[in-house]
């Protein structure tokens, strides 16, 4: 498969869940890969461990508070699009998964991650972000540079608090396993 570039797609350290909003309006419009689902990685506690990521060492995990990536199809392959994993951006999806949720090791609960996934498409038409979450956090000279994503004012507003949110019910929204979630998508493509 042809490597493809991220250089040319917006991306801010910190951010993903806009990057990945942004990520998906332009695959809509270049048609690279047809948008799948948001994934929302995450866990009660707030402390999720995800492999192969840069900012942590090469066999050990970093613990992210939640991390968001795109699940898309290329012609019969699916892929993950992960601006801040070691794997190609995209990669394909069983070896992303492999290598950033390996089943070999064994992690405490308070570690475990958990997939909550969101219909692109809906996910592209309906989030809402205000940047609070990051207000106090890092200097306001770090935020995005464009302006706050919101959905058309007749739409129902999708906010990343929902998306964090294991009990907010979101319409197209699922909540599984890394390993049930790749089962489940690759007995689809099959």
């Amino acid at each position: 498969m042809p490597q493809f570039n991220n250089t040319p797609y917006i991306y801010t350290h910190l951010f993903c869940e806009e990057n990945i909003w942004k990520l998906i309006e332009a695959l809509y419009t270049n048609q690279f890969a047809k948008p799948i689902d948001v994934l929302f990685v995450l866990n009660r506690t707030s402390s999720v461990a995800l492999y192969g990521q840069r900012q942590s060492e090469k066999l050990k995990p970093v613990i992210w508070d939640y991390h968001v990536i795109l699940t898309a199809q290329k012609r019969e392959t699916l892929m993950v699009f992960d601006f801040d994993s070691r794997c190609n951006f995209p990669v394909q999806i069983n070896e992303y998964f492999n290598k950033t949720f390996p089943t070999e090791i064994q992690l405490s609960a308070t570690y475990q991650p958990r997939i909550k996934s969101i219909n692109a498409e809906y996910y592209l038409k309906h989030f809402y972000s205000d940047r609070k979450h990051m207000l106090g956090v890092i200097d306001k000279s770090q935020f995005p540079d464009y302006k706050i994503i919101k959905p058309d004012k007749n739409l129902v507003r999708l906010s990343l608090e929902q998306c964090r949110n294991l009990n907010a019910i979101i319409p197209t929204s699922k909540i599984q396993s890394p390993c049930n979630y790749l089962k489940m998508m690759t007995s689809q493509i099959l």
